[in-house]
C-alpha cells in the first residue's frame, strides 16, 4: 500500500529533509540511502528546488515477440507498482516500441534485455532525450519467479531528477517534479490520479465477475455458495471468466460472499480494510428477468490519503 506523510521543517530546507521528503513522495516508501540531494536553491521563505539522484528498480519482462518492455516500479520494501497506472498504456507502449530499432532485434528473446535497451526504455517512459545522463542503469538480474510464462530481469537504475519544494504550515513538502519535456508534475496530483484509475479498474473487474455470476446462474440456478474468492474462480474460470481474476490493484484479495440467490463482490480499497469509507461494493440486490443488475457503490468519491 502506498504510504504518504507529512515531514516538518520550520527552517530553511536542509539536504537531509529534502532527502526524506523524495522518499516519501505520494506513492512512494523509498529508504533514505536511495537518495542523494546534489543541489538546493532556496527562493525567499516558502519555496526551493533541488536536484538529486534517486536509485529505483524497475522489472521488465518480454512480449510474444521477444521485446523487452517495462512492467513494474519498485515503490517501496516488496512493493511494485504496475507501468499502466503511472503512465499512459498507448504512450508507454509507443515510448518503448521507438527501442525496437534493428540494432537491437538481435537480442530478441534473450534471457536478459541489455543495457542499451534499459536505458532506453527508461528514458522513453521518462521522456527524456538520449544521450543523456538523467538515466544510468548500475546493474540487470534476471528474475526466476514460479510459473511465469516469459522471462523477467529487474534493472537498478539510477535517475537525476529536479525537484520543487513548497513550505506549508505543515512544513516542506514536494510540489513538483520536472518531466522529461521540462513541464513540472505535482506528485500529489499525480497520485491522485493514479489512484482513480486504481478504483476504475476495481470496479471493471468487480463487474466483469459479477457478469460471469449472472450467467453462471441463468445456467446453474443459483450462485456460487461460498465465502472463499478461490472457489468462487474454480467455478466460473475458465467456462464463464476467461480469466482468473484474484487480485485488486492495491494488492489485497478481492473479497466474495455468496448464497444461492445472492452475492457480494468487494475490493477493500486503497487502505486495505474491510468496512470502511473507501471500500468497492458490487452485488446484486434484485434481478428483473435476464437483465443484469448491479450496484456498485464507492462510499465516498474522494480519498483523504489514499
Amino acid at each position: 500500500m502506498f504510504v504518504f506523510s507529512f515531514v516538518e521543517a520550520r527552517a530553511d530546507l536542509s539536504p537531509k529533509q529534502a532527502r526524506k521528503l523524495i522518499t516519501r513522495m505520494p506513492g512512494f516508501d523509498l529508504p533514505t540511502s536511495a537518495v542523494r540531494v546534489k543541489r538546493i536553491s532556496v527562493s525567499g521563505d516558502s519555496s526551493a528546488e533541488a536536484a538529486a539522484e534517486i536509485q529505483i528498480a524497475f522489472r521488465l519482462t518480454q512480449n510474444t515477440q521477444g521485446h523487452w518492455r517495462i512492467l513494474e516500479v519498485r515503490t517501496g520494501p516488496n512493493q511494485w507498482e504496475p507501468i499502466e497506472f503511472i503512465a499512459s498504456g498507448k504512450a508507454t507502449e509507443t515510448a518503448q516500441s521507438g527501442c525496437d530499432a534493428s540494432d537491437m532485434r538481435s537480442r530478441a528473446f534473450s534471457t536478459e534485455p541489455s543495457v542499451k535497451r534499459a536505458r532506453c526504455l527508461f528514458a522513453g517512459l521518462l521522456g527524456v532525450q538520449l544521450p543523456s545522463d538523467a538515466v544510468r542503469i548500475k546493474s540487470i538480474s534476471t528474475l526466476a519467479l514460479p510459473l511465469a510464462s516469459s522471462p523477467s530481469a529487474v534493472a537498478e537504475t539510477v535517475v537525476h531528477v529536479e525537484l520543487r519544494f513548497t513550505r506549508e504550515k505543515s512544513g516542506w513538502l514536494v510540489t513538483g517534479v520536472r518531466s522529461g519535456n521540462g513541464d513540472w508534475l505535482n506528485p500529489q496530483v499525480v497520485y491522485a490520479t493514479i489512484s482513480e484509475e486504481k478504483r476504475k479498474k476495481a470496479r471493471a473487474e468487480l463487474k466483469e465477475i459479477a457478469s460471469a455470476l449472472e450467467v453462471f446462474r441463468a445456467q446453474r440456478g443459483f450462485y456460487v455458495p461460498s465465502e472463499m474468492q478461490h472457489i468462487l474462480m474454480d467455478h466460473l474460470s475458465p467456462r464463464y471468466l476467461s480469466r482468473v481474476i484474484r487480485i485488486d490493484p492495491w494488492h489485497q484479495p478481492y473479497r466474495y460472499s455468496g448464497e444461492r440467490e445472492r452475492f457480494t463482490l468487494s475490493s477493500t480499497g486503497p487502505d486495505g480494510k474491510e468496512n470502511t469509507a473507501d471500500d468497492i461494493l458490487v452485488s446484486n440486490p434484485l434481478r428483473k428477468s435476464r437483465f443484469i443488475a448491479f450496484q456498485t457503490k464507492l462510499l465516498t468519491a474522494s480519498c483523504h490519503g489514499c
